[in-house]
């Protein structure tokens, strides 16, 4: 569930439930300037991904503002385009370095414009260091775990650095979690911390659960890339006839096209799938399904001969 809060131009902005939450508890303990500066940074943070995927040339069909920034959903999978994914994620950050630098030092300059109590002055500081801080701790959904996910998937495959990162964030929320927990003796309002851990665990979860969905549909658009144009890099790996598709498939990296050469028990050449061929039978047959059933009879697939 989620609320529309605008439509520009074909995008939405909507907000997500939990960040309602979360700013209500902001309103509850006697903060409603505080809450409008907190909302109006997540806000801008995410427009300033927005803005950095146009200037990428991805087109951007939502933004969902979450407590910590947001998420952008582009038209097409970011996740495989590692450079261009970099550039947006640390977009965000940046904006709120940036952000952070000029109010520090223009801090007479903020005073003279705006009629600032020296106290709302302290809290844009903290808010926007914040905001750059955790925002790139190296973990899912969070912008440095987008980035570390990008920097990964180019040596060990978009699905392994995708689980790797969503493990980092569900043990950064676990922290968080417990870290607002002990310190609410202290404060109230830490508490948020707390809830923000729990929702940075819980779509850590579902990023590291839907991961495969996301990679399977990847490999169609993949597919329908190189008939369009003809020609892509290309990469091979050799895998024992036991070897379960899900297996071969985690060890893909975004932009090759791979030949895989699987081989017997003895280390024999059985044949060769392309990653078309894996595509369609982990679709037709289930993702769990060993190698060595592509080649029976019948399956669509011979071996090679004197295999």
């Amino acid at each position: 569930m989620e609320f529309c809060l605008a439509k520009i131009r074909g995008q939405k902005i909507v907000v997500h439930p939990f960040f309602l939450l979360f700013l209500f508890l902001w309103l509850l303990a006697g903060l409603p300037l505080e809450t409008l500066f907190l909302f109006v940074l997540v806000l801008l943070h995410e427009l300033i991904h927005s803005l950095a995927a146009w200037y990428c040339g991805i087109k951007i069909d939502k933004i969902e503002l979450f407590p910590f920034g947001g998420t952008a959903h582009p038209d097409e999978p970011l996740e495989f385009e590692p450079r261009r994914e970099i550039i947006i994620a640390a977009a965000g950050p940046l904006f709120n370095l940036a952000f952070f630098l000029f109010l520090y030092n223009y801090q007479h300059l903020i005073f003279s414009l705006f009629p600032f109590q020296y106290a709302h002055y302290l809290f844009l500081l903290r808010a926007n260091l914040f905001l750059f801080v955790f925002n790139l701790l190296p973990g899912l959904p969070l912008d440095g775990g987008r980035i570390l996910r990008a920097l990964l998937s180019l040596r060990m495959g978009f699905f392994r650095a995708t689980e790797a990162c969503a493990g980092y964030g569900k043990v950064f929320g676990v922290i968080f979690f417990v870290a607002g927990i002990l310190l609410t003796y202290y404060d109230f309002i830490i508490l948020s911390i707390s809830l923000l851990g729990l929702f940075l665990y819980g779509i850590a979860g579902r990023q590291q659960r839907s991961s495969i969905y996301l990679f399977l549909r990847y490999l169609v658009r993949k597919e329908g890339k190189l008939r369009k144009t003809g020609v892509l890099k290309g990469e091979q790996i050799v895998a024992l006839e036991s070897t379960t598709i899900i297996d071969v498939l985690k060890r893909f990296r975004p932009a090759k096209y791979h030949q895989v050469i699987v081989l017997s028990r003895t280390c024999r050449v059985i044949g060769q799938l392309s990653e078309s061929q894996l595509l369609s039978t982990a679709l037709e047959k289930g993702i769990h399904l060993p190698l060595c059933h592509l080649f029976h009879r019948g399956a669509g697939y011979t071996k090679r001969p004197g295999a």
